[in-house]
């Protein structure tokens, strides 16, 4: 009886300690697919960034010059873009007075340029996301003042 219980209770931790393995196979296993789908997703975000080319008045603290945690973030990933490719970017207004809004792009070029990018080669304007155009508040004003559009539309009944 004891030989067949020290049997059994071998037999059993042996099965168990297999099982502990597999469990962590498995969780190594999770552990990548994760840190794969983070990834991707990361790359799918700073493409995005790339693409839009624009820091919005979220990017700042408010009534601030600086850039925010998550502004930072976008910069740095505007900036390591920069240095293979220099291109436009946007920093929008958004009813900011002018001496703030020159503010936050004095800051900006001030830390691009920390960041080793050159400049001149940045062309810094308060377009569109991802391109020139016009605000559509400018594009509401103008049509106003043409007569197309009425600034108070009421609906139909």
């Amino acid at each position: 009886m004891k030989l067949y219980m020290l049997t059994t209770t071998f037999f059993f931790f042996l099965v168990v300690s297999g099982c502990v393995e597999t469990v962590e196979e498995g969780q190594d296993g999770r552990l990548m697919n994760t840190e794969l789908i983070n990834s991707y997703n990361n790359m799918a975000v700073e493409n995005a960034i790339i693409s839009q080319h624009t820091l919005f008045p979220y990017h700042f603290f408010q009534n601030s010059a600086e850039l925010n945690e998550l502004g930072n973030r976008d910069l740095e990933v505007l900036a390591e873009y920069f240095t293979e490719y220099p291109g436009r970017l946007n920093i929008r207004r958004d009813g900011l007075s002018k001496e703030l809004y020159l503010a936050r792009v004095d800051f900006v070029l001030e830390r691009l340029q920390d960041m080793g990018i050159d400049v001149e080669q940045i062309p810094v304007s308060d377009d569109m996301p991802g391109g020139s155009g016009m605000p559509s508040e400018r594009v509401i004003l103008i049509m106003e003042d043409v007569g197309k559009v009425s600034a108070v539309r009421t609906p139909a009944k």
